[in-house]
């Protein structure tokens, strides 16, 4: 990974672009979204850009970028589309230690402007390193087509009414209950145009009504160390766990996929930790969701003696590295 992904607060920054044509005009419309002071510095822009300029969306300088301009600048984009005008620009920048982008000169840029997915305040970032932007259109168009325009919205009550849903337990309950507003609830009550606040409350008295989270432990295993090969209901499962207990031999690419929240334990067989089903079940207590994962199959009555335990019990059948191996040999 060359570049580092991050989100950068906009709300006090200083962006100047050099330049007035079809690359400024490509960047001002992802810049102009965020409440970032936006400085245009071009001799003959383009009309849209003298439009939003008398609109107050942006500042014009109808000159070109001099050095001082940059003082207290927080990015600078290199936009002139012409190698001699964006190379003065990078290195006023880089003489000011100021974070610049040259359009479509990946070599000369410090940082890279990613396709995005808008659903404020969600926001998907994808890049491609620079070496992909077809594929990462691909991506852009996928991820479009599975976050409805609602996203937007449902996201911004849930924010509002979050320290509410602190009623709930930690862990296990409270990812229900955002997952039943996300899923259902929040997108069924934006259809019919419900009050969402109201519908968010109505939602929690649900919950907490019910009977509580009853302690979950997940048995998985896998046969193979690519993460490619693994179940689908066991890659489910990583993303969704609160506590991750492995053994020491499953690979540490395939525990990249779990919940970067999750608790992890490895099991080395010590003697000093209790019998697995008692581990197992002393872990999911409060409602906590767990998830067993062994780079062996694992026989019913592991699972009978950790629902003997106090916990319920989910099986997931793996494949035997026997098995995997055949499959890529027949494909």
């Amino acid at each position: 990974m060359q570049h580092f992904p991050i989100f950068l607060a906009m709300a006090d920054a200083r962006v100047l672009l050099s330049g007035g044509g079809a690359a400024a005009l490509a960047k001002l419309r992802l810049l102009m979204k965020t409440p970032a002071r936006i400085e245009v510095y071009a001799a003959n822009p383009a009309p849209e850009i003298t439009t939003w300029a008398r609109q107050h969306r942006l500042r014009l300088y109808q000159r070109d970028l001099q050095r001082g301009d940059l003082n207290g600048a927080t990015l600078v984009y290199a936009a002139d589309e012409d190698d001699a005008m964006d190379a003065r620009t990078e290195s006023f920048a880089r003489a000011d230690g100021v974070l610049v982008n040259v359009v479509d000169n990946l070599g000369a840029s410090d940082f890279i402007t990613p396709a995005m997915v808008d659903r404020a305040p969600v926001t998907v970032a994808i890049g491609t390193e620079g070496t992909a932007p077809v594929l990462a259109r691909k991506i852009k168009a996928a991820l479009e087509a599975d976050l409805p325009v609602a996203t937007g919205p449902l996201a911004r009550a849930a924010a509002e009414f979050r320290t509410r849903a602190e009623a709930l337990p930690h862990g296990e309950a409270r990812r229900l209950f955002w997952s039943d507003w996300f899923d259902h609830a929040g997108p069924a009550a934006h259809a019919d145009a419900a009050d969402l606040d109201a519908a968010l409350t109505a939602l929690l008295d649900q919950h907490l009504s019910g009977h509580g989270t009853a302690p979950r432990v997940t048995l998985a295993w896998t046969g193979s160390d690519d993460p490619d090969l693994l179940v689908m209901k066991t890659r489910r499962a990583l993303d969704s766990v609160d506590v991750v207990i492995y053994d020491a031999d499953i690979a540490p690419e395939i525990l990249e996929l779990a919940r970067r929240e999750a608790d992890f334990l490895t099991l080395h067989y010590a003697p000093s930790i209790p019998p697995l089903p008692q581990l197992l079940a002393q872990h999911a207590k409060g409602g906590r969701h767990v998830l067993y994962l062994s780079c062996r199959p694992i026989g019913e009555a592991l699972a009978a003696a950790t629902r003997a335990a106090g916990a319920d019990v989910t099986m997931i059948p793996g494949l035997a590295a026997e098995t995997v191996t055949q499959r890529q040999e027949q494909a």
